[in-house]
């Protein structure tokens, strides 16, 4: 049985945008806990904000269904124990990985704007209590070298290439990279998802497992009957961002990152409707985007159409199949759940989750971690300027570790 209860003395927190309530909530926090779990939206949308700790449950999966047949073992779960508990989840972009759904032992819950804020815990767990949060030492980042690692990137990117120019049917494929930086101590995780939230406050802030990112890429939205997504394809620094309208290359790519996400819905029977593409301008970058929207009743579960579009074309390629293979071939990464799905469901399948984009994955004790960024290879693609791209990328995580 889990317990739910109103925190005391938090009817102020029912309005605040999301980054705010997250930095209200997080003296909650025990400063023994290394790993919180943290979902954060955009205030316009009208969805939950989480900040959690420890596990109540955990379920696992792997495969093409791996984030439903992990659901439906938490929606049983769920039935059982009552106060309405939500999961958070992350899942690796290799499907032979395996992902998870966690019912953190503590959760802080706004449900929606306007809502109370409520704690779900597990029996015999106490009511967490606020307590000041220590001023940390300064914090010095070094990049651990990779002698190489452009010519690397070079050269993968022109492998990709090269598999476009001899098979016309391939359109796309997206390829990443990553950093690796230590930090003089650990760093707060919680810290770091509180200044995305602050610094991104159009994205969907996470943390689930040590990975830590705002997200501008909705994959999946699903409540009371009604699905959303929004589609990014297409970055340039925002000096340049009106070459975006304008550019073969990058309408290109955009287009074809839609058309992967309206032809799984319609293979599922789902008629969307599309608004786009718009520049949707960030503090680093400024991207295309398109919003697709449809209704579809009570016929799915979020965890379903999740696994119908990942990965889609915007973290993948086209044809999803052929593409995937070459970034096996010629990607020199693991990206762990970098560009997979992270984030959460309740029992009833409603759910909404991003591509985990724009994030760091630390490794226990929080003085390593690993920075990815991706992009889309195309057959006229330089590149030279994709390393820059990737780059200037990772400057949205990077920005809040100082």
């Amino acid at each position: 049985m889990l317990l739910s209860t109103e925190l005391p003395d938090s009817r102020f927190l029912a309005e605040v945008p999301g980054a705010d309530w997250l930095s209200a909530v997080a003296p909650l926090l025990p400063a023994s806990v290394e790993r919180p779990w943290v979902w954060g939206s955009p205030q316009a949308d009208a969805a939950p904000a989480v900040l959690g700790w420890g596990e109540a449950a955990r379920f696992s999966a792997s495969g093409h269904q791996g984030v439903q047949h992990a659901w439906q073992e938490f929606s049983r779960w769920a039935r059982q124990v009552g106060a309405d508990p939500l999961a958070l989840g992350s899942f690796p972009f290799s499907r032979r990985q395996q992902g998870d759904l966690v019912v953190p032992a503590v959760t802080v819950l706004r449900r929606a704007p306007g809502r109370p804020t409520e704690v779900i815990a597990a029996p015999g767990t106490a009511m967490p209590i606020p307590s000041p949060i220590a001023p940390a030492a300064s914090l010095t980042l070094t990049e651990t070298p990779r002698p190489g690692a452009e010519q690397a990137w070079l050269r993968a990117v022109q492998a990709a290439i090269g598999s476009l120019t001899l098979d016309s049917r391939i359109q796309k494929v997206v390829l990443a990279r990553a950093v690796e930086l230590s930090a003089s101590r650990p760093v707060r995780q919680l810290a770091v998802a509180a200044a995305l939230a602050a610094r991104f406050p159009g994205c969907w802030t996470y943390a689930h497992d040590g990975l830590v990112g705002a997200t501008p890429e909705l994959l999946v939205d699903l409540r009371g009957g009604r699905f959303r997504c929004r589609v990014l394809a297409g970055t340039r620094k925002p000096a340049w961002s009106e070459e975006l309208l304008s550019d073969p290359k990058e309408q290109r790519e955009h287009a074809l990152a839609v058309a992967s996400v309206t032809s799984a819905l319609a293979g599922d029977g789902i008629e969307p409707l599309v608004d786009g593409p718009f520049l949707l301008k960030l503090p680093n970058v400024t991207h295309l985007a398109t919003d697709i929207t449809a209704e579809v009743g009570g016929r799915a579960s979020a965890a379903r159409i999740v696994d119908d579009l990942h990965p889609t074309a915007a973290v993948c390629g086209t044809p999803r199949e052929e593409a995937y293979r070459i970034i096996g071939r010629v990607e020199d990464l693991d990206r762990g759940r970098f560009s997979g799905p992270v984030g959460w469901m309740s029992a009833d399948g409603s759910g909404q989750w991003g591509i985990g984009l724009r994030c760091g994955q630390f490794a226990p004790g929080s003085r390593q971690v690993r920075v990815f960024a991706g992009a889309g290879i195309m057959p006229s693609s330089d590149p030279a300027k994709e390393w820059l791209e990737t780059g200037a990328k990772m400057e949205a995580f990077l920005s809040v570790l100082n």
